[in-house]
């Protein structure tokens, strides 16, 4: 019996060596600080990058006319403020923004209209913003950034709306981004993104009964292809430009929190996937 376990343990170990990443036994809440420090860190990496992940700066060459900043924004001010304010940029002005990429669902949609757009200019409450719209602002103000562009409220929907005009310019808008956060798992305006997650099953294992620091054996939760690619989100008609035309996405689903760039995918338990 001795021989057998020794046997095991050796093979478990040469496993080990190759396979097994090091993460997160169980997922931090979802919109929580250490959720969103996640996020942050995967911005912040990506960013000290040399990579075509960036942004050209204003004035060198690029492949679309993203330095031109949408005709609207989303002005999210800081996490003290109660209100956000739609705001219609100039021709000199310039920024960064990030991108919402979401499913309107049925109707009784939140959006911007002839009759309200002055008051959306003037201010929007925070608290009677839809939950999916309060946690793309909860997240653009916890990745230090200031301006978001959802289509439904930037673009004046309806009767003497610029729809048609402003659908021309959707690819730059995408494209232009800082990052575009995909609401993987919100079905409408109302159900949110940042909300709990399916539970992880995982084992705590001690090598010995005075060793104080277990480790964990978790059940394998990465599958970009089911949670993202074949979700709900992508079935959207949208969907294909927004995702093919971001240079950098955030995937919030059901099971965890994927990053998308020119370097791969990152998951939220730490494990890295290649393309």
């Amino acid at each position: 019996m001795r021989h057998v376990t020794d046997v095991i343990f050796l093979d478990y170990k040469i496993a080990e060596a190759k396979d097994i990443q090091i993460g997160f036994a169980e997922l931090p809440e979802a919109g929580s600080a250490a959720h969103l420090e996640i996020i942050r860190r995967w911005l912040d990496d990506c960013d000290h990058r040399a990579s075509t992940c960036k942004r050209p700066k204003l004035g060198q060459p690029t492949r679309d006319a993203s330095a031109k900043l949408p005709k609207r924004l989303i002005d999210v001010g800081s996490y003290s403020d109660d209100t956000v304010r739609l705001w219609e940029t100039m021709p000199q002005d310039t920024g960064e923004w990030i991108a919402l990429s979401h499913q309107w669902g049925p109707k009784r949609h939140f959006s911007t209209k002839c009759e309200n757009l002055k008051d959306h200019i003037a201010g929007m409450k925070f608290d009677e913003l839809p939950d999916t719209f309060k946690d793309a602002v909860t997240v653009t103000r916890a990745l230090g950034h200031r301006f978001l562009w959802i289509d439904s409220i930037c673009i004046v929907q309806g009767a003497g709306g610029d729809f048609e005009h402003e659908a021309k310019r959707m690819e730059e808008y995408y494209s232009g981004a800082c990052c575009v956060i995909a609401a993987s798992c919100a079905t409408d305006h109302y159900s949110g993104f940042l909300k709990t997650r399916k539970k992880r099953d995982y084992v705590a294992l001690r090598r010995d009964m005075e060793s104080k620091a277990p480790f964990y054996i978790c059940q394998t939760i990465d599958n970009f292809q089911d949670h993202v690619l074949s979700g709900d989100l992508n079935r959207r008609g949208w969907v294909l430009q927004e995702h093919a035309l971001a240079r950098r996405t955030i995937f919030f689903t059901e099971h965890q929190t994927y990053w998308e760039c020119g370097h791969g995918v990152r998951c939220e338990t730490m494990t890295n996937l290649s393309k």
